[in-house]
Formats: structure tokens, C-alpha cells, sequence
């Protein structure tokens, strides 16, 4: 608007340049004082526009300067530190670290990050949304278990809200009906409780995430979703859906988001919210939880936002097609369509099921050195590829993940799709080509064997998965183009199109299809920290190497002995994370270093959120004396200050030592089964001792 406006203005003055000053000052004030006055309110509009845009700007930036602490940028790898600078007292920690439940800085073991932490812009993280989870006694070792163990690690923040404090599920609140509920054994009354919890526990996340213990989340698809909306505005999102005409319509007229579906709420809506949750608590005590919810929320004049990509029940409940589908969706219309937006929920699943959504959707690997990779195909799940073969005179369609259609007829006849495969075996990893490095997938879905022998299938088969012997539909993912669009006259190489059918053998038909794959992401740890202090994360946090995942963390510390070792402090947001043996190890000859404390990340067990802090993972370290080269020896300052600065000449197997410490670098890893393994480095004085000799005695 600025630059159309200018331009206009300057046109108009070029125009006069060569007239005369009074002629020109009659043209302005005369025909031209409309657009003189137009030029000037649009430049003012304009430059209104262009400050706060500078101002915004200015601001990211200060912002992203100060997030970033002024710490040493020094690597893993960094030139071994000297013994008088390790036996100095401890550096202030950054105040990026500093937790409520810290001691003061000057009595803690100081972190610090070896690189700034990364910006995320306008993403938003699994640290944004906290998850709150609806349950039963009687429901934990069957459906939030099978949670557990598909999409609920990939949250950070969790809580389960029951009738009853149920030990073995932490973090848990046992909530109590109000006075005059009428409907006590349905747990309709827990919602508001939960909300209430929820706003007071997790002050700063952007969004709260609702949803029962039968739900299945697509997490990178519900964080792209929620990443499209502005969280500082009032919003409430679900499936649309209605009181049934039977009951409760009868009573409310609203439209509202499906509990079971999940819906979310941003930070304002329910700061909103819990001014007015009480009285709705106590009002309303004859709906389901859900409508409840709704209620509250429009009395407050805010309408559900409906999303395509809730669904209140399993996949094979809808009628799937590409046409984008439409709202409303529910009990309302039994078409669903991942066109426009790919799942984000779906409910009323049965344990087995979520275990299926979980492996039809994640591909891990394990690299050579040792990290765990995933790749997500959540955005692609049920996504509609389809095509005409004429060798098998079929037309054939996949809904990704789940089927492979066929329908009889010629090209131009509309389909009348049979879902002849229709049971997911699983999506793994093939080798990559050899010739053009890319990584390919296979997608194997089985036919429903009628009996227990199967279908009648004769041919060997190597695949173990596919017993009993039945036909199959074997889809290979490449992710690289096929020429299978004429364009122009021309074969056209294009992603996202299935590229060929063929029938392999009796027993096996065979797709191609392209794709954009997804990129593997490490697989971190996001229940997990790591700190200096009980319920600290500065060593790690989310799994990863505080403070950002690529980088190694450095702890200064003065002299480690086994009397005074570094104690590191283990937590677990909720779940449990099961691990292996830490390793550490000691860049100096004749250096080792000496873990102890907590058996399960020293010796390999498993971590579990419970009511008390788990026990610490101690490290410390010595150096024998006659093993250390002369060179790597720290010299001790004048007077001794260094041995009277630190500990008493430290002691191994029980032998004094003769004084003096040694600079070294120390590599912590920690083992994690199932999850990338953090390394931390520690730089630190280790005590010279005389193992040899205590070995003599």
C-alpha cells in the first residue's frame, strides 16, 4: 500500500517538475488536494505498518539474544582444562538453569550448554501442550497401558484423572463428584476438575490437550494443526458435534467438541474458563462431560472451531474418499476424508488397535552408532493413492496404512471399491539404493484369513508376518518421482502418485508408490531429565543434552573422588523409560572414571514416575599415579592450595593418595533402550592415587 501510494505521489510530482513554483502551488492546492491528502494518509498507514513491523523485529531478535546465555562456547572436544582452574570454586550457573527446587548457586554443581540453544520460530513442541488424560481403576493395564506403549511417550507433559489415586499410574488426581451430580458413575463429572487442575498446574503451556483413555493421537499432525492458530486468542477445537435428540438436545442446544475425540483449549480460552468452572461444576450435573464443557465454554460467547481431523471412532467406522470431506463430521455423516487434513485422533479403539495405529505409523532404525531414528508417516495416513491398471483390468486405490481397494470395470467406469486387503501387517525400513542412496519403505496389508489356515495361499513364503500363509498387498515406498502423469505430451516425473500394479505371484500383488518421505528425526527420550539438583533438567532435558539435542553439555567441577562425587539427579515426567548400562570414560592413560548411586542408570533396569525423587547417578574419578605420562600431571599451586582448595588427597581401594589432581575430560553416556543416548562431558580434577600399590598390600 506504502509503495503503491509513493509511486503515485512521485509520478505526480515528476509531472510538474518543470513548472513553475506558483503554478505548481495552485495545482496542489486546487484538483490535487484529494490526492495529496489520499498520498499522505496512506503513507502514515504505511508507515504505522512499517514500524510495528521493525518493532517485531527488533524484538525476535532481542529476544533470541537474550534466550541465548553468554556461556562458553568450548565442545566436547575442548583442550583438557588444568587442575588449579578445575579445583576453583564453581561458576555461577546461568539463570536459565536455576530451578525452584535448587540450592543456591553457590552450593550447586554448575552447567552450562556448549552451544546457544536453537530458535523453533513459530513451531510448536510437544513442550507447548500438556495432555490430560481420562481413566478408571479398572482401565490401566488394558487401554493406557497400550497408550504407554504407542503415541503417549512422544508427550512431555501428562496427567491421568480417575475416581481413585491409583499408585501405579503417576502422575494421577483423584477427583470428587459435586454434591448434586446426577450421573456419579459415568465420570461425566470429571472434566471440569481436570481443566480446573490442568490450568493451575501448567501456567505457561500454549495449549491443553483433553481426551480419554481409548484415544489415539497423530502428534506431529495434532502440533501442526494447533501450530496454525494464534494461541493468544480464545480458541476451542474439536469435532463438531451435537446432543443426541434424544437426550440431551432436549435440554441444550449448542454444538460442542467431542470429548472422546479430544479437543484443545488455548492458555486464554481456559484462563477464561476457570473463573466460570466452578459454578458450571456444581450447574450442570446432568450432561455428558463433554456437553458440559461446551456449555461452559459458549456461555462465555466462544463456539467450538471444528477440525476434520478428530474422529470419535476407529478408522473402519467411516467411509473414506479424497474429496476433502466436509463438517459437520460425527453421528452427522459417516464420510471421512484426509485430503485437506490428516488424522488427528481417533477414539473408541481397543488396545489392539492402538498398538496397529502405532506400528502402521512409525518406521525405527537404529544407526551404526547407536542412536534410535524414526520415520513418521502420520501425515500420510489414510491419504487417498489410486489408479487404473490396465494389465489387471482394475482399478486400484490405497488408503495409506490401512487398505488396498480393487474395482472391476473399465477406466472410465466409476469405481465400486471391495476392500480386498484390509488387515496392516507393518511399514519397515528396506536398504537404500545402492545407486541413488535413498531409503525405501514396504507396506504390507494382508487379506482377513476366513479360517485359521488361511486363504488357501500355496506359495512359500519367507515373510513370517504374513502367517498364516495369505494373500497380501506388498506396497513399496520409494522417495523418489514416478513418470506416471502425461503432461504437455510428455511423461512427467511427479511424488504422491502410485506408480505401477503388478501381481508377483498367486499370493502377492504389488504397488509402487511415490513420496515425499519424511525425514528421520531422532528419537528422543521427552519424559526424561537429567540434573544437578532433584527435579532438574540442566544436564538433560527431554532427553536430550541440555541445551539443545546435537551438542554435548560440559559440567565444571572441582576435584571428583569417590567422597566427593558429582551427583546427578534423574526424573520422568510421567511413564517410565527403561534403560541399560551407563558408560564413562576418562580422556588421560591411567584415568578411569567410577560411577554408583542409581542402580537403574548405572547397571541398566528402569526409570518410573513415582511419588519420591529416584536416587542419584554419582560419577566420580582418580588417576593412578604411576600410570598418568608426567606431561598430563597438573602441577600444584605454590603452598599447596590446590589439595587445601579441594578435598584431602583422594583415596582408592582404601590407599591414601600422595596429593595432587589431574585435569581430565570425562564422557558420560547414558544408556537408553529404546531412545537416542545422551552423552554429557565433564571436565574435572581427578585425584592421583597409588592403585598398584594398594594392590601390592
Amino acid at each position: 500500500l506504502g509503495c503503491w501510494s509513493a509511486s503515485r505521489d512521485m509520478r505526480w510530482r515528476s509531472s510538474r517538475a518543470d513548472k513553475p513554483p506558483s503554478e505548481l502551488a495552485a495545482a496542489r492546492n486546487g484538483g490535487h488536494r484529494s490526492l495529496s491528502l489520499s498520498s499522505r494518509l496512506l503513507h502514515t498507514l504505511a508507515g504505522a505498518f512499517l514500524a510495528y513491523c521493525v518493532c517485531i523485529v527488533r524484538d525476535s531478535r532481542a529476544c533470541a539474544s537474550s534466550a541465548a546465555p553468554s556461556l562458553s562456547t568450548t565442545t566436547a572436544a575442548a583442550a583438557r582444562p588444568s587442575a588449579a582452574e578445575l579445583a576453583s570454586p564453581p561458576l555461577r550457573p546461568s539463570a536459565a538453569f536455576r530451578t525452584a527446587s535448587s540450592p543456591p548457586p553457590e552450593q550447586a554443581d554448575t552447567a552450562w550448554c556448549s552451544s546457544s540453544p536453537p530458535t523453533t520460530g513459530s513451531e510448536l513442541s510437544v513442550k507447548d501442550v500438556a495432555f490430560g488424560i481420562l481413566t478408571a481403576k479398572n482401565l490401566v493395564q488394558s487401554r493406557v497401558h497400550a497408550q504407554q506403549l504407542s503415541w503417549l511417550p512422544q508427550a512431555r507433559d501428562v496427567v491421568f484423572y480417575s475416581e481413585a489415586d491409583l499408585e501405579a499410574l503417576q502422575p494421577t488426581v483423584a477427583l470428587e463428584p459435586p454434591p448434586k451430580e446426577e450421573l456419579v458413575g459415568g465420570g461425566a463429572w470429571k472434566n471440569f476438575p481436570a481443566l480446573m487442575d490442568l490450568h493451575k498446574r501448567f501456567p505457561r503451556h500454549a495449549w491443553i490437550f483433553f481426551c480419554d483413555d481409548d484415544t489415539y493421537v497423530y502428534m506431529g499432525n495434532l502440533l501442526a494443526m494447533l501450530g496454525s492458530y494464534h494461541a493468544e486468542r480464545d480458541w476451542y477445537i474439536g469435532l463438531y458435534w451435537t446432543p443426541r435428540i434424544d437426550m440431551e438436545w432436549k435440554e441444550v442446544h449448542i454444538a460442542y467438541a467431542s470429548g472422546g475425540a479430544g479437543y484443545a483449549l488455548s492458555r486464554p480460552m481456559l484462563a477464561r474458563l476457570s473463573e466460570t468452572m466452578p459454578q458450571c461444576h456444581t450447574r450442570y450435573t446432568r450432561w455428558a462431560g463433554d456437553i458440559r464443557v461446551g456449555k461452559c465454554v459458549n456461555d462465555l460467547g466462544v463456539r467450538v472451531r471444528a477440525e476434520a481431523g478428530f474422529h470419535h471412532e476407529a478408522h473402519d467406522k467411516y467411509e473414506w474418499d479424497n474429496t476433502g470431506g466436509g463438517h459437520p463430521y460425527g453421528h452427522l455423516s459417516h464420510k471421512a476424508s484426509a485430503h485437506k487434513r490428516p488424522p488427528i485422533t481417533f477414539h473408541h479403539l481397543q488396545p489392539t488397535q492402538l498398538e496397529l495405529y502405532y506400528r502402521m505409523q512409525f518406521v525405527r532404525h537404529r544407526r551404526p552408532d547407536g542412536a534410535v531414528e524414526a520415520y513418521d508417516f502420520g501425515e500420510f495416513m489414510l491419504r487417498e493413492f489410486s489408479g487404473y491398471s490396465p494389465q489387471l483390468r482394475q482399478h486400484v486405490r490405497l488408503l495409506f496404512g490401512f487398505s488396498v481397494e480393487l474395482s472391476g470395470g473399465g477406466p472410465r467406469d466409476a469405481p465400486n471399491w471391495r476392500k480386498d486387503f484390509s488387515d496392516p501387517l507393518y511399514l519397515r525400513r528396506l536398504s537404500a539404493d545402492e545407486s541413488s542412496g535413498e531409503a525405501s519403505f514396504s507396506l504390507v496389508v494382508a487379506k482377513v484369513p476366513n479360517v485359521f489356515d488361511g486363504d488357501g495361499c500355496d506359495v512359500p513364503l519367507a515373510d513370517t508376518h504374513r502367517a498364516p500363509a495369505r494373500q497380501a498387498a506388498d506396497v513399496r515406498l520409494q522417495c523418489t518421482p514416478c513418470a506416471s502423469a502425461m503432461v504437455g505430451g510428455h511423461l512427467q516425473p511427479l511424488l504422491g502418485q502410485l506408480c505401477d500394479v503388478q501381481r508377483r505371484d498367486s499370493c502377492t500383488l504389488e504397488l509402487v508408490v511415490s513420496l515425499p518421505c519424511p525425514e528421520p528425526q531422532l528419537v528422543k527420550a521427552v519424559v526424561f531429565d537429567l540434573g544437578t539438583a532433584p527435579g532438574a533438567a540442566d544436564v538433560v532435558s527431554m532427553g536430550s543434552a541440555a541445551c539443545d539435542g546435537r551438542s554435548a553439555v560440559r559440567l565444571r567441577r572441582g576435584v571428583l573422588s569417590q567422597d566427593s562425587p558429582l551427583a546427578l539427579h534423574p526424573s520422568v515426567s510421567h511413564g517410565s523409560v527403561d534403560t541399560l548400562p551407563a558408560t564413562a570414560t576418562a580422556d588421560v592413560p591411567g584415568c578411569r572414571a567410577l560411577l554408583g548411586g542409581s542402580v537403574e542408570l548405572s547397571s541398566g533396569g528402569r526409570l518410573a514416575r513415582g511419588r519420591s525423587n529416584l536416587p542419584p547417578l554419582t560419577l566420580a574419578c582418580d588417576c593412578d599415579a604411576a600410570l598418568v605420562p608426567p606431561s598430563a600431571r597438573a602441577a600444584a599451586p605454590q603452598g599447596g592450595s590446590l589439595a587445601a582448595a579441594a578435598a584431602p588427597p583422594l583415596r582408592a581401594d582404601g590407599v591414601a593418595g600422595g596429593g595432587g589432581a589431574v585435569g581430565v575430560n570425562l564422557t558420560l553416556t547414558l544408556g537408553l533402550a529404546d531412545f537416542t543416548s545422551p552423552t554429557i562431558a565433564v571436565a574435572a580434577a581427578c585425584p592421583l592415587v597409588h592403585r598398584a600399590a594398594a594392590r601390592l598390600r
